[in-house]
């Protein structure tokens, strides 16, 4: 799940448990089928934990803002 990060901070990106440092990667929101590029940024917490995305990518990809999303990531931009 995601919730929206800092509204103020632009570009696309997530902050994520899954990673150990800043790296490329790609989020894909399952419920419209829409994808984005983001900087997957580290942050503490099990993997299990929630992750924060940025404004400009909850919008390209069509995830209520409202809502906590369930989202799919991908390290390095690409689908496995």
């Amino acid at each position: 799940m995601a919730s929206l990060g800092d509204p103020a901070e632009p570009g696309f990106w997530l902050e994520t448990p899954l990673v150990s440092s800043v790296t490329k990667g790609r989020v894909v929101y399952p419920g419209t089928g829409k994808s984005a590029q983001v900087e997957l940024r580290p942050i503490d917490g099990p993997a299990s934990g929630g992750s924060r995305i940025s404004l400009a990518a909850m919008r390209l990809i069509g995830a209520p803002l409202t809502d906590l999303p369930t989202i799919t990531v991908y390290a390095g931009g690409a689908a496995s």
